[in-house]
């Protein structure tokens, strides 16, 4: 396993001998830290307001909540990575449409397992790390004593004003690719490059032309002058293309709305 960095790790299943499995194979592994197991996507989600981990491990059928409605309810702010374990082979296109690190079908051995972590270190630093450092120097900012006094959500002429230390950026709105919710934060990317904010989704949103921006996600904001093309997905969901570079789900939720526009 790569050393570059510690992955904590928080897993939900309702089969107690299948939690504790998963735990004796990641105590096994270096550089992974076990937050906590948990019967149910309930407690799994009440456990992630207080410390949310890098990595989820999801048994797919749990009752209550399943696992792909504990993704749904926390794709938002710093959202972790998904690897599902299940016994059903029937989820792996649904699971990968959320972007899953990986799909481990039961019953598997722990060199299967070691893949999937492997995966998840792989793919999960870089953006991690990245909006980490963003949000928590954009914090430092907002808190120094010696900061300009500036509302960060201030539109004129077709400009936001984005505070960037003692410097205020004009990004143009026109310019913005999508926005995602961070916490207190909105993460505005422009062209490869992510301005952060202190802003709500709904402020921020109100401030923006309807015509060119909206809602697909309860933490997501496109604009829909930026969509290339579009994919459908299982259940009638679809993604929203942006180059070839990103993609972007649209929650069921707002589908509807976003089709409407669309059209």
């Amino acid at each position: 396993m790569s050393k570059i960095r510690q992955l904590t790790v928080m897993v939900a299943d309702d089969e107690p001998l299948a939690r504790e499995y998963i735990a004796t194979l990641i105590d096994q592994l270096p550089n992974v830290e076990l937050l906590g197991l948990f019967a149910n996507g309930r407690e799994l989600i009440q456990a992630c307001q207080s410390e949310l981990p890098d990595l989820l491990i999801l048994d797919i059928e749990m009752p209550g909540l399943s696992g792909f409605d504990v993704v749904e309810a926390l794709q938002a702010d710093d959202m972790p990575g998904v690897i599902f374990a299940t016994a059903y082979d029937n989820f792996a296109i649904d699971a990968f449409d959320m972007n899953a690190v990986d799909y481990l079908l039961k019953p598997f051995d722990a060199d299967r397992f070691s893949v999937a972590m492997n995966r998840a270190l792989a793919q999960l630093p870089a953006d991690l790390s990245l909006k980490g450092r963003l949000i928590s120097a954009s914090r430092q900012i907002q808190n120094a004593p010696d900061s300009a006094e500036v509302d960060d959500a201030a539109v004129a002429g077709g400009r936001i004003a984005v505070r960037d230390g003692r410097d205020i950026d004009l990004v143009a709105i026109d310019d913005i690719d999508w926005i995602d919710a961070a916490g207190d934060y909105m993460c505005l990317h422009v062209s490869g490059k992510t301005h952060i904010m202190r802003s709500t989704m709904k402020d921020l949103l109100e401030k923006l032309p309807s015509a060119d921006f909206a809602r697909i996600h309860r933490s997501t904001i496109v604009n829909l002058r930026r969509v290339t093309s579009v994919s459908s997905l299982s259940k009638g969901e679809f993604r929203l293309h942006l180059g070839d570079q990103t993609s972007l789900k649209v929650s069921r939720n707002y589908r509807q709305s976003i089709l409407s526009l669309l059209k």
